[in-house]
């Protein structure tokens, strides 16, 4: 009776690990791991949510899990396990997670409890990114959630000041959608999105200060992921090109077939983005009743749409720009989607992002990424400089 292949390979991957050079994390979910019998050799390693592949000669023909495969498993496994996630407060100094509650200070948003980190002794709030917000991490999280599933940025704030009795003007609600949409985009687009060879790019109309400009989606046909989002005033080829580029960025990958409609910029913007030689992977589809369509990306212009119309027209490209990452966002890791039964993040191989689903990402966004680090971009009052980075205003009159 022939052995399991992970029972038969715990020497020797235990032995591939100890070695501890052998294994190189090349970025999310994929590994580079050294050949034990054949020097200066290197197999890659993937992992697709439960699933695992090697480039070595034993998986491509026996298809089970080689000694490269279960070194990862182990390796990974270790460190799970020796670096547990924390979820309490962390210092925003050295990153401890050994602290002590040291008093409360209270504003107009509630009680705000105070922290003191016993490793380095600095005290904190244990507020995340959100330091120096009059409003907790909660209520902006609430302030996204409430426009992104459609409300206007005046009535969120006349929400907020019925409801949890806090005044807060439209101006200020407006600025929180800007900065941590665009904060929460950053961060999704860092965690690599595992997509399919197909995607669907289209354009469509929109009004910016009275204008007329265009938004520009890039999706990826198997998860529904939208790669990219971009607004622009012009339909020329850098503009075609732009959501492209971002969309390669954000996937690594490139796709073995991208649909578009029949407007003559997308040929040559696609070959020049994805194309190798003569080959190109654009496919026009001229007619929604044609076999292979645009319907996709089509659907998610009318949702966009619905979402569009409550802002009465965007104030500016910068605002517009960062509204419709917010969007972005609130579409592949807030929203589940009604084909899926779940959300495109959770098909992409993103991290699952339970209960409130706004505040656990800004949570997530906000982290700073190294001891001592300070996020100046949240930690910060909004002055002339930064209205004028945020878009200068919003032009929601209901």
């Amino acid at each position: 009776m022939a052995m399991d292949a992970w029972a038969d390979s715990r020497t020797p991957a235990l032995a591939i690990v100890a070695r501890g050079d052998q294994i190189e994390e090349v970025r999310r979910a994929e590994y580079s791991v050294s050949s034990q019998s054949r020097p200066g050799v290197r197999y890659r390693v993937v992992r697709f949510r439960d699933s695992w592949a090697c480039e070595c000669p034993f998986y491509a023909e026996a298809k089970r899990a080689c000694i490269h495969i279960v070194a990862v498993r182990f390796k990974v496994g270790v460190q799970e396990k020796a670096a547990p996630e924390v979820t309490g407060p962390v210092c925003g100094r050295c990153q401890s997670g050994d602290v002590i509650q040291k008093g409360k200070r209270y504003n107009k948003s509630g009680v705000i409890r105070r922290y003191k980190c016993k490793s380095c002794g600095f005290r904190f709030t244990g507020r995340d990114g959100f330091q120096r917000r009059r409003s907790d991490p909660e209520k902006i999280a609430l302030a996204l959630d409430l426009y992104f599933r459609g409300m206007s940025v005046r009535k969120v704030a006349e929400h907020f000041a019925q409801v949890h009795s806090l005044p807060v003007s439209a101006t200020t609600v407006y600025n929180w959608l800007v900065r941590y949409s665009r904060l929460a985009a950053e961060w999704m687009d860092r965690q690599g999105a595992g997509v399919g060879e197909r995607w669907h790019i289209d354009e469509t109309v929109v009004s910016i200060d009275g204008k007329r400009h265009y938004v520009w989606n890039v999706l990826d046909a198997e998860t529904r992921f939208l790669l990219a989002t971009h607004v622009s005033r012009d339909r020329g080829m850098a503009d075609t090109r732009a959501p492209l580029r971002k969309a390669k960025k954000v996937a690594d990958e490139s796709p073995v077939e991208i649909f578009s409609d029949g407007m003559g910029a997308y040929p040559r913007a696609i070959h020049n983005e994805f194309g190798r030689g003569s080959a190109s992977p654009h496919r026009r589809v001229p007619s929604i009743r044609a076999p292979e369509s645009n319907n996709l990306v089509e659907r998610l212009h009318g949702t966009e749409k619905e979402r569009i119309k409550v802002m009465r027209g965007f104030d500016n490209p910068k605002g517009a720009a960062a509204l419709m990452e917010g969007f972005r966002v609130h579409y592949n890791m807030i929203r589940d989607h009604q084909t899926l039964g779940t959300t495109p993040g959770d098909m992409a191989g993103l991290p699952v992002v339970g209960g409130f689903r706004w505040a656990e990402l800004l949570r997530l966004a906000t982290k700073p990424t190294e001891p001592g680090t300070e996020i100046l971009l949240l930690g910060q009052r909004s002055g002339p400089e930064d209205e004028r980075a945020n878009g200068g205003g919003v032009q929601d009159p209901k």
